[in-house]
């Protein structure tokens, strides 16, 4: 602090400034109270330093992987080339066509000569994440497998949303598991013929193995056994009896017993498990003969006294199979439920959806009692169609009742409206241009697009109202000439405001359409339809829009002027008072 205190005196540093924090500049200074206004934090010493880090690791990885990408192309060549020559050699060598074997040094030379020309015609190009998902999805197939390349938050997000882990599902409802396999598989390989279907891969219900043990009750009485103990042996063997709890402190231990696992392990095992069999008919199996008398007349043995326990192997009162069973049983709305899922590919998931969904109900019959129902992400795209159905209609009524309210005639808003279609031209180009589909983000782009296009023909408009308005208005207009000059003169000679207008909208809305990184996915097809559409209704109201209105108020000048479709100009009749004299 003295140290602070004398160099502030030397006129070194300002009192409380600090050295790691040098006093920030006028400039930076207006920025952090504006900032701060907005409800920005104040910048500080670390932030300063994390966002330079920051931009420097974002500077240096930028120049790693340009050098990366030139490294790329030149290890291609030479790869290339490589294999290239070695294929060659192999195949001469295999059809007989070479004398001798070619040297070390003869294949270096004639890499090293190929090597420049490939380079020269070579072009190598940037894949994008559709690129590297077709090609993944080309290299991973699988059978049984369904691939989905999906980010792990959405992916969480549609199976609590959805149910199904893909962005289309079918659901297979019904009451028996054979049968709801069946249609499962059968429903994929209609819909493996749709186009834009992926990955098509239904549920494996059936085709898990289960040891099914089957207590033969007769066999059981025989030797004096009785079910529930075949159960209690059966339960001790496979999957442990709880005997006991051991307490450490706040911990408590179950403690069962169970078979080693070799006992256990395979079928012939578990036949092998030996039961404890009490009563006269298990006495009767030490004797010579075989069964004893009780047990040879099949009736029911009696313990008794000094008889000693026999132990049987289950094998002899049961039935020991390793069968078929479900992998896993899904249930929803009371209904066992298996799952086809997919993804689209190529085309808008909700037309895919509905074509699969005609297919399916043509070539798939559903057994009595079963249905089958489609689940996905379209279904928000559906909720939001509806719901554009309404929005949609309602922006265009409310766009033609502003216009109205503003100029006071239908005519006027009508004629503002073909700019709104020539909007719709141009976004729908743009859109096939760039190969979107619809979706919502479309959707609010045309939207968006029809008010931009409404918005740039309202000020072409205004010129042209002023220029007949500056004439004194139809009525004192003498010609079709003189109303054809006012309306060139507020469509020409006032160009510039609106091509300025529309200029800025276009310049800044352009880069959208090349946008990447986090929600460029929204942003390009909902940008599509916007700069289409101002392009092609620029053209509309620059130069049809003027043509219509001209052609409008021509009509109405000769209505108001009371003349004839041929008759351009208004004839001045000369009117003779009733109080002038005749004079011969």
């Amino acid at each position: 602090m003295a140290e602070s205190t004398a160099s502030g005196s030397l006129g070194v540093l300002e009192d409380g400034s600090e050295l790691l924090s040098p006093p920030p500049s006028p400039w930076e200074h207006a920025t952090d109270l504006v900032g701060e206004v907005l409800g920005k934090s104040r910048e500080t010493l670390f932030t300063r330093i994390t966002d330079r880090v920051v931009q420097a690791h974002e500077e240096k990885l930028k120049e790693r992987m340009k050098s990366l990408n030139w490294e790329l192309f030149d290890r291609s060549v030479a790869t290339g080339t490589e294999v290239a020559v070695d294929e060659l050699v192999k195949r001469g060598e295999t059809k007989k066509l070479t004398l001798r074997a070619p040297t070390s040094g003869e294949l270096v030379a004639v890499r090293s000569s190929l090597e420049k020309p490939f380079s020269d015609r070579l072009f190598l190009w940037r894949k994008s994440k559709q690129d590297l998902v077709d090609e993944m999805g080309t290299a991973l197939q699988v059978p049984g497998w369904g691939n989905i390349f999906t980010q792990p938050i959405i992916n969480r997000i549609e199976m609590l949303a959805t149910g199904v882990r893909t962005p289309v599902g079918v659901k297979v409802f019904g009451d028996d598991l054979d049968e709801i396999q069946k249609v499962s598989q059968e429903i994929a390989e209609v819909i493996r013929g749709v186009r834009g279907a992926n990955g098509v891969v239904p549920d494996q219900i059936v085709g898990k193995g289960y040891v099914e043990i089957d207590i033969d009750r007769e066999k059981a009485a025989r030797y004096g056994i009785q079910v529930g103990d075949v159960q209690d042996v059966v339960e001790v063997a496979m999957g442990g009896k709880p005997l006991t709890m051991t307490v450490e402190g706040r911990r408590r231990f179950p403690v069962r017993v169970r078979y080693a696992r070799d006992f256990r392990t395979d079928e012939e095992a578990l036949k092998h498990t030996l039961i404890a069999a009490r009563g006269s008919a298990a006495a009767g199996l030490d004797a010579p003969g075989g069964m004893g008398m009780a047990g040879a007349s099949g009736g029911a043995p009696a313990s008794g006294a000094g008889t000693q326990p026999t132990q049987i192997p289950l094998s002899e009162v049961a039935n020991v199979r390793v069968v078929e069973g479900p992998s896993m049983i899904k249930s929803e709305n009371g209904l066992l439920r298996a799952y086809v899922q997919l993804t689209v590919t190529g085309r808008d998931e909700v037309g895919f959806v509905e074509e699969a969904r005609r297919v399916v109900a043509d070539k798939v019959k559903l057994p009595q009692g079963m249905y089958v129902e489609w689940s996905g992400q379209f279904e928000n795209e559906l909720k939001t169609r509806k719901t554009l159905q309404i929005v949609f209609p309602a922006v265009i009524a409310v766009i033609v009742l502003i216009l109205y309210l503003t100029y006071k005639s239908w005519i006027d808003a009508g004629l503002m409206m073909t700019s709104v279609l020539g909007a719709l031209a141009g976004g729908a180009i743009f859109q096939w241009l760039f190969g979107f589909n619809f979706s919502v983000a479309v959707w609010v782009g045309y939207i968006a697009c029809f008010g931009m296009a409404t918005e740039t023909g309202i000020v072409m408009l205004v010129y042209l109202r002023e220029a007949i308005d500056e004439r004194g208005g139809l009525e004192n207009i003498q010609s079709v000439p003189a109303l054809k000059e006012a309306i060139l003169e507020g469509a020409i000679h006032r160009l510039r405001p609106k091509l300025l207008t529309e200029g800025t909208t276009i310049i800044s809305i352009a880069p959208m359409l090349w946008a990447s990184g986090v929600g460029s996915e929204v942003i390009r097809p909902m940008a599509a339809p916007v700069l289409g559409g101002l392009l092609i209704a620029d053209e509309v109201i620059d130069i049809f829009l003027p043509v219509l209105y001209f052609a409008v108020k021509k009509w109405q000048w000769r209505k108001i002027h009371h003349l004839g479709v041929f008759e351009d100009r208004v004839r001045v009749v000369p009117v003779v008072s009733e109080d002038a004299v005749l004079v011969s």
